[in-house]
This record gives C-alpha cells, sequence and structure tokens, in this order.
C-alpha cells in the first residue's frame, strides 16, 4: 500500500513540475514582449539622446573643446578638422552655423540640420565654479595673455631649472592654457628664481593695464571706486590651475563682476564670435527602425506566439529525460530508506543528472561499507571481551566450588584478564580519537634518533627471552618537530608486532633517516611474513592475518591501527611490504625540521 502511494505522489508530481517550467518560460515570454511593446508605444525614436548622462558628458567634452578652440582662434575659419576628430572621438555628429545662417563647418555635411537639436554656443559666456559657484569664462579664453612658442619655451626652461632647484619644496606646478608654467614651493623654500619666473612678461604686462583700464571703466559706471593694479594669481595659495588674476586694493563683488566683464571685452577681439551648434547623433536624428504602429504590435504578437509553442516544445523535449532520472532516483532513495543499503539508482552514465546517480551509488556503496564494518568492529570487540570476562567467571566459579585454586592465584589471573580488558578499552578510545581529530599531540623540537634507541634498550629483555636479535640501525642526530610520546608510541606498537611474529633465532631492525623533509622510520624483522591477500587489512581494527599465529594475551589486535591513526595525526602516514617466509617492512614517514 505504501509503495502504490508513492509511485501515486510521483505521477502527480511529474504534471505540476511541466506546467511550473512552462508557467515561468511564460511569464519570461511575457516580461520581455512586454516591455518591448512599452518601450515601442513609449519611445519616440528621435535619435537624440542629449537627455542622456552619456550623450550629454559627449556634449560636455565637445563644448569644453570648441571653447579652447575658440579661445586661440579670432574666427571659426579652420575648425573642420577640429570637427571631425571631435565627431570621431565622440561618435556624435557637429555643425557649426554662423548667425546669417551660413554652415561654417560639418561633421556630417549630407545629413539635415535638425531644429530641435541647434543650440547657441558662445565661448565668452560665463559659467559658475562647481563648488564655490565663482562666474567665471572658460579656461580656454585666454585673450592676449596667450604666449607666443618662443615665449613658452623660454619659461618652460625657466620653470624647469626652478623646480630642479627647489628640489623637495616643491608642492605643485602646472601649465595654464595662455601657455604660461606656475610652480609653487612651500613658505620658507629659497627663492630658485622664483621671482623671475612669476615676473609678467612685456606682452602679459600690456594686457594686465589694458584689463585693468576695462575694469576701471566699468567700476566708474557702476560708482564703484577703481583699482590700482591687476596681477597675475601665481601664488600657493591660490593654486589655480588656469588664467586668474589678483586685484590691488581687494575690491567687492561689483569689482569682481567688472574685471569678469572686462576680462570677457578684452578677449572678444581674439575669440572665435558666438555661433549655433547641432549636437546630434551620427545618424543625424533619422527617425529608426521602430515604431509603436499597429502592424509592429500585431507581429509582435506573433512572436510570442511561436515563442511560447517553441517553449512548450522545449519541454517536452528537455523535462522527459529529466523526470525519468528523477523518478529511478526517488525510487533508489525509497529502497534506501527501507534499508537496502547496496540498492544502486539504476541511472546510466548517458541519463540526465548521471552524476547525481553516480553520486548516489558512491554514497550508497560507501554507507554499505561503513554499514559492515562496523558490524564486523563490534562483533571483534564483543568477541575480544568476552573471551577475558569468560575466563573470569571461570576461574571465580571454580573457586567457589572449592577447585583447588588458591586466592593469590586467583587475584593474579583475574588482574591479568582485566589488564587484558582495559588494554583493548584504551587502544580503542586511542583510535577513536585519532580517527576523530581529537587526539591532542605535543609537537617540539625531538631527537629522533634518541627515541629510536629508548624504545629498542625497553624492548631488549623481550627480545631477548624470545631470543631474536634487536638493534637501532641509527647514527648520529635526527632532529625533527614532533610529539616524541606519540613517536615512540608507533615504533614500540611496530617492535613489538616484529617481535611476535619473529622465530628464535631471527632479528629485528629498527632504522631511521631524513630524506628531503621527511624523517623516514623503518621496522624490519625476519619472521614469518604476510600474505599478500592480507596486506591491506594489516591496519584494520582488531585483524589477524592468522589467530593460529598469534600468541594468546599478547596482542590486542589494535596495535597496527594504532600505528596508522597516531602517523596520521603527527601528519605522515604508514605502509608496509612482507614476503610469507622473508619477513616484513613497516615504514613510518613523518614531517622533519621546518626551514
Amino acid at each position: 500500500m505504501s509503495v502504490r502511494s508513492d509511485k501515486q505522489q510521483t505521477r502527480r508530481r511529474t504534471p505540476r513540475l511541466l506546467l511550473r517550467y512552462l508557467a515561468a518560460g511564460l511569464l519570461l515570454v511575457l516580461a520581455s514582449v512586454g516591455s518591448t511593446l512599452w518601450l515601442a508605444q513609449t519611445a519616440e525614436y528621435r535619435f537624440d539622446q542629449q537627455s542622456s548622462d552619456a550623450a550629454l558628458a559627449r556634449n560636455e567634452q565637445i563644448l569644453d573643446e570648441l571653447s579652447l578652440w575658440a579661445g586661440r582662434h579670432p574666427t571659426w575659419d579652420g575648425v573642420g578638422p577640429e570637427l571631425l576628430e571631435l565627431a570621431h572621438d565622440t561618435g556624435r555628429r557637429i555643425a557649426l552655423v554662423g548667425g546669417d545662417g551660413e554652415l561654417i563647418a560639418d561633421s556630417a555635411p549630407t545629413l539635415p540640420r535638425p531644429e530641435e537639436s541647434t543650440m547657441t554656443f558662445d565661448p565668452l559666456e560665463e559659467y559658475a565654479e562647481p563648488g564655490t559657484l565663482e562666474l567665471r569664462l572658460h579656461r580656454g579664453i585666454v585673450g592676449p595673455f596667450g604666449l607666443s612658442e618662443d615665449q613658452r619655451t623660454a619659461l618652460t626652461a625657466r620653470a624647469a631649472d626652478v623646480r630642479a632647484c627647489l628640489g623637495t619644496a616643491v608642492i605643485g606646478s602646472t601649465v595654464w592654457t595662455t601657455g604660461r608654467p606656475v610652480v609653487w614651493a612651500t613658505d620658507n623654500a629659497p627663492d630658485c628664481g622664483r621671482t623671475r619666473l612669476d615676473t609678467p612678461l612685456p606682452s602679459e604686462q600690456d594686457a594686465l593695464d589694458e584689463l585693468r583700464e576695462l575694469t576701471n571703466r566699468c567700476l566708474l559706471d557702476a560708482s564703484a571706486p577703481p583699482i590700482d593694479r591687476v596681477d597675475l594669481d601665481l601664488s600657493a595659495a591660490s593654486a589655480r590651475a588656469e588664467l586668474a588674476f589678483r586685484i590691488d586694493p581687494p575690491g567687492s563683488e561689483i569689482t569682481a563682476g567688472c574685471l569678469l566683464s572686462a576680462q570677457a571685452e578684452q578677449a572678444s577681439a581674439v575669440t572665435a564670435p558666438t555661433v549655433q551648434i547641432v549636437l546630434t547623433n551620427l545618424r543625424g536624428n533619422v527617425r529608426g527602425p521602430f515604431d509603436a504602429s499597429p502592424g509592429t504590435i500585431a507581429r509582435i504578437a506573433i512572436v510570442v506566439v511561436v515563442l511560447l509553442a517553441l517553449l512548450a516544445a522545449a519541454a517536452a523535449i528537455i523535462l522527459a529525460p529529466t523526470l525519468r532520472s528523477a523518478r529511478k532516483l526517488e525510487d533508489a532513495a525509497d529502497r534506501f530508506a527501507a534499508g537496502e543499503r547496496a540498492g544502486r539508482s539504476g541511472v546510466g552514465a548517458t541519463d540526465d543528472l548521471a552524476h547525481v546517480g553516480a553520486a548516489f551509488d558512491r554514497m550508497s556503496a560507501e554507507i554499505a561499507g561503513h554499514e559492515t564494518a562496523r558490524r564486523r568492529l563490534l562483533g571483534d570487540v564483543a568477541h575480544e571481551l568476552r573471551s577475558p570476562l569468560t575466563n573470569i567467571r571461570g576461574w571465580v566459579e571454580a573457586a567457589d566450588d572449592g577447585l583447588g585454586m588458591s586466592d593469590a592465584e586467583l587475584r593474579s589471573l583475574v588482574l591479568t584478564e582485566a589488564g587484558r580488558m582495559e588494554t583493548i578499552t584504551r587502544d580503542l578510545q586511542l583510535l577513536a580519537l585519532a580517527e576523530t581529530g581529537d587526539l591532542a599531540v605535543d609537537l617540539a623540537p625531538v631527537d629522533a634518533a634518541e627515541v629510536v634507541r629508548s624504545v629498542v634498550a625497553a624492548h631488549l629483555v623481550r627480545a631477548a627471552a624470545a631470543d631474536v636479535t634487536l638493534a637501532a640501525d641509527v647514527e648520529g642526530p635526527l632532529p625533527m618537530r614532533t610529539d616524541a610520546a606519540r613517536l615512540g608510541q608507533i615504533l614500540s606498537n611496530l617492535v613489538g608486532n616484529a617481535l611476535r611474529h619473529t622465530a628464535a633465532g631471527g632479528s629485528v631492525r629498527v632504522g631511521a633517516g631524513a630524506t628531503g623533509g621527511t624523517v623516514r622510520f623503518e621496522v624490519t624483522d625476519d619472521g614469518e611474513g604476510i600474505a599478500a591477500d592480507d596486506l591491506p587489512f594489516v591496519f584494520d581494527r582488531l585483524w589477524r592475518g592468522d589467530p593460529a599465529r598469534t600468541r594468546s594475551g599478547e596482542s590486542s589486535g589494535l596495535g597496527l591501527s594504532i600505528v596508522q591513526g597516531l602517523s596520521q595525526a603527527l601528519g605522515g602516514s604508514v605502509e608496509v611490504t612482507s614476503e610469507v617466509g622473508v619477513g616484513s617492512r613497516f615504514t613510518v614517514l613523518l614531517p622533519g625540521w621546518p626551514d
């Protein structure tokens, strides 16, 4: 009943997924087409982009360049190449028309000139400086203050000498649009020729005198006090990057206004006159190919229908295989939840969701392996603990029945078996900590050679009792950074394992050496060896290749698992090579002394 219900739910989910896909696609199509319709109905398609930020920025660039050109030329004759270069750089169509309506220059003379894109351009028009709102002329309007090429060359060389003399005392420098270089220095800096550099040239002084006269004429008309001097403002306090003046005595707003109007009057003689300027896009505002006519709307409606049909076909092509793969994965998950750990998804490598199916299969196989290992571990632990518990119970019952065992003998046997159980539980706890990464290690400078010798010395008595030769094969100090106690435990477990599996008359050797940044420890014996089929399992918990060859009570079956866990906790690894009847070699690789 439950399986049938799950299948019914799967069949109900399939059309819902299809409907959601179609609904999402329909919403996307309608939103796209609706936006297109809205634009078609509301846009004028005049190609006049002066209202956009990008077009405004390009227009400002054009007006700035034309103002610079106008400040250097008294007429607009010869401006054609400048217009062509600006049109190429900005992507705008530029045309200049004189006051009489005659075309002066045009970057696209074959296109019509729309009236709505025509505006008046006066190079001498005042503008408010951003931030201070101070009225100024454009920086390109220099009037008679413009310097000749020879004057510029001479002042430039003089400014270079001043900067070289001042060195680190220079706080800034610039070149005015008039061609004059300006250098600013700290207050306590030496003169270094700055006085000579800042002295106006004769042509500049003449222009300053003329500017003073024009300003005073304006002030006289305004019934304001006249000024005595007009100088170039070259001070560091001003730090102007363009032509600036300083008047003496400082005046009021009326004085500043008269100075500005005098500057415009003075520059008018050498500045190009006011013109009409046309700024459009490169097409000249020709009407675009789109409109909001009924025919266009009908064509868009047809496109909507076609898109919806294609969307439905795409849903059938794309979703059907995907849904089949999804149903396989869902069935596999249901079987897995019911306890079938070895179940597979059934999704092929060429199916949709193949990667998901492969991941599910890997997960299922890994969990099944963990489940098998867990059951085996529980069985092994139960077996290991059952034996000493059975022995203890048997001895206690025998003592109760008075079967000839002294109290001292009973205590000795019970303590031996209790110690065996304690060893098993302690080793299991150590393995659990190592596998979870919670094992505490105390890294410190260690002489690995000394650790090897200590481990060998600790096992000499046991080796002598077993008639096995035990020797350390290490020379000189072997510095490394590790946990000496954990390293000793690793080597002790390997030596103990080698002694258990080496017959009388055999030998066990413990060697160590450094290669690059790695320290290599080897425990080699000529004992009974390990079969090739058993090598992959030697580090498993409670595993014994041949229980008959393990001396009862001498091993918990966890020694090699502990070796692997401790090696990994110290940042290394352990390997084994062996041959039956020849012997075994266990190799531990640990990080050496860091650079």
